[in-house]
């Protein structure tokens, strides 16, 4: 129904009520918003994305809008978009109907109004037959109801199947804030508008007081509620059906007032119009944690219109910088005295580090660095960032180095890793296989002595000139000579070190054996404070962690440890399990406490005992636990 026949009338009404101070609060008309921002998508941070809505005063929407023509403005601060797009969407659509007795008005055919209004809107259904874009759902008072239904042909049955009873006492704004509910879903298409269509009589002046809020919590939610009052004529100007449009209108919606002889509108002709959105990215320059406001400034033929602002709220931290498997100690020797003597190797030591973001949103990297004893070692300003070769050449003198790397990312954000001492040993020269044999002349040739001792008497053995049995008896007398010409008291001690031969005494030289650990725990504190560890190597299956070191395998110092704090478990499979003994300041992974039936560990996760930080490093990581990162809906 068009609203100009009674537009001055609606005038009149109101003066007469504002004039006589009329008993209800009507809610306060405000212009609807033309430009607005869908909710903010902040999961591909800091690139951050959102649908935009913008409208003409009579709510038709405005193409050809410029990428140019559109800012963001992020915490006052004015920044240019990196795409803006057209799209054409559907639209997320709920029909709310409260029965009353006006829908039972029949005419002199003998059919009701809600008749009418049902047929009208089942038509509607049918012209868009096959038409898959919009989400439906349908909600009726002591009706059926079906919630995001993307199959018309089902929503329209549903309509069809219900009639009123004659019983019902309408209006039920229940109905209406449960199509908000429903409406105020997250959409199954991105950047999909949603609207509310209630369908209701005349509401008694008691309820009509209480629209303000609903008309509030529709803009919040960004829903548009459109309204078909069912009501006779005279009704139409009721100060009950001005806070009906008012609510309408208060969310960019519209009254229709229908008395069974109005032609009924089409939903398409108020939907249509929300079946257009832009897309649009921009690159965001936030760089601290907390709440952050975020709105759209659009330039109109040198008109600039701003949405409403939207809060969003973000954990944005630096990135997390650890050594994978850093070694404990480098040797460098002397390898070729004969050509070079000075030559030590080796001249490099390659290191590996895992850079993770610990706020869950990955980004670019514009430099790492490695610094060697507060001096700047080596600078990559492209990949890899995450490999370094520490240049070891100038060092002819063993000592130990400290080691870190600071890691920069996109938004300007640095992170450093733990310190990390590598002692470096310079140790004498190595001497070739032809040295060794020139200073070895002694030792050589009695050894050839020896061994020609040998293999003489195992030939006289063979041929029969010498037999054992003779060997053994000139042995036992020389033996029993011995002992009785010594003290008794000796004889025990001399029998022990009878059994001692040369073998034994031969000092035989042996590599240092190094043992790569299969996992390590990486501590997450600063190295300067008192509470800092170096990285806990973890090779055994089972590990006790605790302050007491006479129970537990790995000592950890701190007024928060408990003499027996955590039990770290390898099984069968490979994995590793980390269990909290009912510890007073507990074991936390991924900052969640580890639950009573333990918690396996990833790689890169990260571990609280009590206060004291670290992070789970496996030497050969199959898979790394994704972020799970949790937003609250500021609309």
């Amino acid at each position: 129904m068009s609203r100009a026949p009674y537009r001055g009338i609606r005038i009149l009404v109101w003066i007469f009520v504002l004039v006589f101070g009329g008993i209800h609060k009507p809610i306060s008309a405000q212009e609807g918003s033309q430009v607005r921002l869908a909710p903010v998508n902040i999961q591909q941070f800091p690139t951050i994305s959102s649908v935009l809505e913008v409208h003409s005063p009579s709510g038709e929407f405005i193409h050809g809008i410029k990428q140019e023509d559109v800012h963001i403005i992020e915490d006052n601060k004015r920044l240019p978009l990196t795409e803006l797009q057209q799209l054409r969407t559907g639209v997320q659509f709920v029909l709310a109907i409260s029965p009353g007795p006006a829908f039972e008005i029949r005419d002199v055919q003998g059919i009701s109004r809600y008749e009418y209004l049902s047929q009208a809107l089942q038509e509607w259904g049918e012209a868009r037959q096959g038409s898959t874009v919009d989400d439906l759902s349908l909600i009726i008072t002591n009706g059926p109801e079906i919630t995001h239904q993307p199959d018309i042909d089902r929503w329209v049955t549903s309509l069809a199947s219900f009639q009123p009873t004659g019983e019902e006492t309408g209006p039920d704004f229940d109905v209406l804030t449960r199509a908000l509910d429903v409406a105020g879903d997250q959409t199954s298409t991105p950047g999909m508008a949603s609207a509310v269509l209630f369908v209701t009589p005349l509401p008694t002046p008691d309820v009509a007081q209480g629209l303000q809020s609903l008309a509030d919590r529709a803009n919040q939610q960004g829903v548009r509620i459109f309204i078909w009052l069912v009501a006779s004529s005279e009704q139409f100007f009721s100060s009950e059906a001005e806070q009906l449009r008012l609510l309408a209108e208060h969310t960019s919606g519209e009254l229709f007032a229908y008395s069974g002889q109005e032609t009924i509108p089409s939903p398409e002709e108020f939907l249509e119009e929300f079946r257009n959105v832009y897309s649009l990215n921009y690159s965001s320059q936030i760089t601290s944690s907390g709440m952050h406001e975020i709105s759209a400034e659009v330039n109109l033929q040198g008109q600039v219109f701003n949405s409403p602002v939207e809060e969003i709220e973000l954990e944005v931290l630096p990135p997390s910088i650890a050594f994978i498997s850093p070694p404990m100690e480098i040797n460098r020797m002397v390898i070729n005295p004969e050509t070079d003597s000075s030559y030590l190797a080796p001249d490099a030591q390659n290191l590996e580090v895992l850079i993770e973001f610990p706020d869950g949103y990955s980004r670019p990297i514009l430099a790492s660095k490695l610094i060697v004893d507060g001096m700047v070692n080596e600078v990559h300003r492209e990949e890899p960032f995450d490999r370094f070769t520490w240049d070891i050449s100038g060092y002819t003198s063993s000592g130990e180095h400290i080691l870190l790397v600071e890691v920069e990312d996109d938004l300007g954000l640095k992170g450093q890793s733990v310190e990390t001492s590598i002692l470096v040993n310079v140790g004498e020269k190595e001497t070739s296989l032809l040295g060794t044999v020139t200073e070895s002349r002694i030792i050589l040739a009695v050894i050839f002595a020896v061994v020609s001792g040998v293999a003489v008497l195992l030939v006289l053995v063979w041929v029969g000139k010498l037999k054992p049995g003779i060997l053994m008896n000139l042995r036992r007398r020389k033996k029993q000579k011995r002992l009785s010409t010594q003290p008794m008291q000796a004889d025990q001690g001399a029998a022990s070190q009878s059994r001692s031969t040369w073998i034994n005494r031969i000092q035989w030289s042996r590599s240092p054996i190094t043992i790569k650990p299969e996992a390590q725990f990486i501590p997450i504190t600063d190295t300067k404070s008192e509470n800092s560890y170096p990285p806990l190597a973890i090779i055994e299956d089972n590990v006790l962690f605790g302050k007491d070191e006479n129970k537990v395998d790995q000592v950890l110092k701190n007024n928060s440890i408990e003499d027996e704090h955590a039990y770290l478990k390898q099984d069968a499979t490979g994995a590793y399990w980390l269990y909290d003994l009912e510890s007073t300041a507990g074991t936390w992974v991924n900052y969640l406490p580890v639950p009573p039936e333990g918690q396996v560990l990833e790689h890169g996760d990260i571990i609280h005992f009590g206060r004291l930080g670290f992070r789970f490093i496996l030497r050969n990581p199959k898979k790394v636990r994704k972020p799970v990162l949790r937003f609250e809906d500021t609309e």
